[in-house]
């Protein structure tokens, strides 16, 4: 079965220009914003192009409120939405205003809308409301990505000072612990239970592991790990206070356990960072009074001998994920030597047999290096932990023990480049992408159901998207840079995938600014 979706993000579907529907007023189409008059009845009487744009609605004026909306939004939403219509008490406006839509392809795609009510007239031809409708989905994951990215910074931080303060060996026992109490209550909820007695002792088992993180998570002094490791245990405690449970109530549980296996999986990352490389025969030096002496982090070791040739990050903290000097190198040469060296480190990671090949990125002119190895990063980084098999499953596919990532970059004759990545990997299996999606809340069971498998593979891009490996990482947000990377760029990104045999990425970007 072979997937292949070539296809541009970012885009978003215009009303058709061949078809004129009565949804708007040609007056209002000045108004880059979206703009409905809505009459007592809360029935649309006038709207603008854009509207119908925003909305994915080419029938808006003469459709009730509750006609447009409700398919849209979440019965919270609807229900706030429509009761400040109803109050008439003057202007209001709700900044992120979450509404699932139809994208382009017919899949639905969550959007966050600032939607103003004002006051309209006081004649009865007149609208009774006037609602402002103004795009925020772009702000609103670009300040999701900062507050991720800002958390990783405080994690990293809250690393470095325990292990100042306590000591390598100590720190590390308390992150094995951590890890050890996390499997353990993995494994409880996942063991079969029917009778009231079994739902309970499961609770308390799992109660007693997660104590044991938040303990651990306190010596560590590490706060976003302390506080969803209460946050499970605050849902533990509201199960166990309820007088009859069963299986289904035990899934808001499942989500309180991702963070903080996204939490634990965050901690792995950083400590593997921070950690002073040492062999597990070595002893710890200590001064002639007995007090451990921890060597520099590696990444401040390794920093200075990059710093004078690294260009400012794009984005704090992606040189946590693959060390700074990895991140740092964008010259010429050193870049396909970082590049190379970064697979090497994370293959050896992830237990991995990896090379890469490089063409063409002596090409790449100067205004986009730091775009194309911001890229590949995280490309490499997504195709080692999610797309490489191991050596004997590879073999058992009839390929190579050693897994091949290649990199090349080409300018065109129109003046635009193209930076192509590809690994011969696993690829993506679109119904893995569905069940994902699910369990993230991003689709319903039969949303998922109702996309070709085309379809199903871009979802990998959207925001809140994590597809996790069997230890709990997740390169949801590499992909999520990759995007913004691009964006940022003016290019667009392209995908392509053969289950079993390959993943490949292309991204277009335009000629460089002279």
């Amino acid at each position: 079965m072979k997937v292949a979706s070539w296809f541009s993000l970012g885009e978003r579907p215009d009303v058709d220009p061949r078809e004129e529907p009565a949804t708007h007023d040609p007056g209002l189409d000045r108004i880059a914003q979206g703009v409905l008059g809505v009459d007592a009845r809360l029935r649309v009487i006038s709207a603008n192009r854009a509207a119908g744009t925003l909305l994915r609605n080419t029938r808006l004026v003469g459709a009730e409120w509750r006609e447009i909306l409700k398919p849209l939004a979440s019965e919270e939403t609807f229900a706030r939405l429509s009761s400040a219509l109803r109050e008439r008490d003057g202007a209001r406006r709700f900044d992120e205003v979450e509404l699932r839509v139809p994208g382009a392809d017919g899949a639905p795609s969550t959007v966050w809308y600032r939607l103003e009510i004002q006051p309209g007239t006081d004649t009865e031809s007149g609208p009774a409301h006037v609602l402002v409708i103004s795009d925020r989905t772009d702000a609103v994951h670009q300040a999701h990505e900062i507050a991720e990215l800002r958390a990783e910074l405080q994690s990293y931080g809250e690393i470095l000072r325990a292990l100042l303060r306590l000591g390598a060996a100590r720190f590390a026992a308390a992150v094995r612990k951590t890890s050890d109490a996390m499997e353990h209550i993995d494994a409880i909820l996942k063991q079969p239970a029917r009778e009231q007695a079994a739902f309970r002792d499961k609770l308390d088992a799992a109660l007693a592991q997660v104590d044991q993180i938040r303990r651990e998570a306190v010596l560590l002094r590490l706060t976003s790990l302390e506080i969803a490791a209460r946050s499970f245990e605050d849902a533990v405690h509201d199960l166990r206070d309820r007088e009859h449970l069963s299986g289904s109530e035990f899934l808001p549980l499942a989500v309180k356990l991702d963070a903080l296996l996204g939490r634990l999986a965050l901690l792995r990352t950083l400590t593997r960072n921070a950690m002073p490389a040492a062999t597990a025969d070595e002893r710890p030096a200590v001064t002639d009074n007995g007090t451990q002496i921890i060597d520099a982090p590696r990444f401040f070791a390794e920093a200075p001998r990059d710093r004078a040739t690294a260009g400012p990050a794009s984005v704090p903290g992606d040189v946590a994920v693959a060390g700074i000097a990895a991140a740092a190198a964008t010259g010429p040469g050193r870049l396909e030597a970082a590049l190379a060296s970064l697979t090497e480190h994370i293959g050896e990671e992830e237990g991995r047999r990896v090379r890469i090949e490089f063409d063409g990125l002596d090409a790449v002119p100067s205004v986009y290096r730091p775009v194309v190895k911001n890229v590949a990063i995280q490309l490499i980084r997504n195709a080692i932990i999610h797309g490489i098999e191991t050596g004997d499953a590879r073999e058992a596919a009839g390929k190579p023990s050693t897994g091949t990532l290649r990199v090349s970059f080409v300018r065109q004759p129109t003046g635009g480049c193209e930076l192509r990545f590809q690994d011969d990997g696993r690829g993506i299996d679109p119904v893995r992408v569905r069940r994902t999606a699910v369990e993230r809340g991003l689709l319903r069971p039969d949303e998922a159901a109702a996309l070709s498998d085309r379809q199903a593979i871009k979802l990998i891009f959207r925001s809140g998207y994590a597809s996790a490996t069997p230890d709990g990482t997740s390169t949801r947000r590499g992909l999520l840079l990759v995007r913004r990377y691009v964006d940022d760029a003016g290019g667009r990104i392209a995908l392509a995938s053969e289950p079993g045999r390959n993943t490949r990425f292309k991204v277009l970007l335009p000629p460089p600014a002279r």
